[in-house]
């Protein structure tokens, strides 16, 4: 059994560990953007990940990607009400020009992936990350990554894809082992698919 797996777009890189932890979020992963760690950590030059759920993980950069190419629907209108005063409660200062903003909570990071319509705005606070003693992620543990609009949903796609195709098998045969319920993947795929219809659509390939 191999001790990670890595995928990575043009921007983002994702490993995740498949060790299970008995847990109720038995793996472990790390979430890069534009070389800042969003999720995880770095100790001793070393990547350490922190426990998610990879399925959700997955699907809520899905969700993120599919909001953001329905800026207009209502159900997203108001969704980006209501997550602009939770970011404002939370303490993120929103530059106030996004037409979309979705939260994304794991287990020791907060983000908030926002759309302005063409440039995509992420805010992330990674408490994990506060205690690094790697030099070159010191004092990052929180900020604002900003990149084209059309690039992270590229790289979303792209590392979604390569998840479902190549390892998904391997999480759920791990998962399965230890007793746990199976992950709807045909939803995800499914989910997958409609994003990218959705991207085709868009005008922005």
């Amino acid at each position: 059994m191999i001790e990670y797996f890595d995928v990575r777009g043009k921007h983002m890189f994702v490993r995740v560990w498949t060790e299970y932890v008995p847990s109720p979020d038995p793996f472990s992963l790390v979430f890069m953007l534009k070389n800042r760690i969003l999720v995880g950590a770095c100790w001793k030059g070393k990547l350490e990940g922190d426990e998610s759920n990879v399925y959700g993980f997955f699907e809520h950069l899905l969700t993120a990607c599919y909001y953001f190419l329905q800026p207009e629907h209502p159900h997203v209108k108001a969704l980006t009400r209501f997550e602009r005063m939770n970011a404002e409660e939370a303490g993120f200062r929103l530059k106030g020009d996004e037409v979309v903003v979705y939260r994304g909570v794991e287990r020791n990071s907060i983000y908030y992936a926002c759309s302005t319509g063409r440039i995509a705005r992420i805010y992330y606070h990674n408490e994990l990350l506060e205690f690094t003693n790697c030099p070159e992620y010191g004092g990052k543990h929180k900020g604002v990554v900003e990149l084209p609009l059309r690039e992270f949903v590229e790289d979303v796609l792209e590392i979604s894809r390569e998840y479902l195709e190549k390892y998904a098998p391997i999480i759920e045969k791990i998962r399965l082992e230890h007793g746990e319920e199976p992950d709807d993947y045909d939803f995800l795929q499914k989910f997958y698919r409609e994003v990218e219809m959705l991207y085709r659509e868009s005008g922005f390939c």
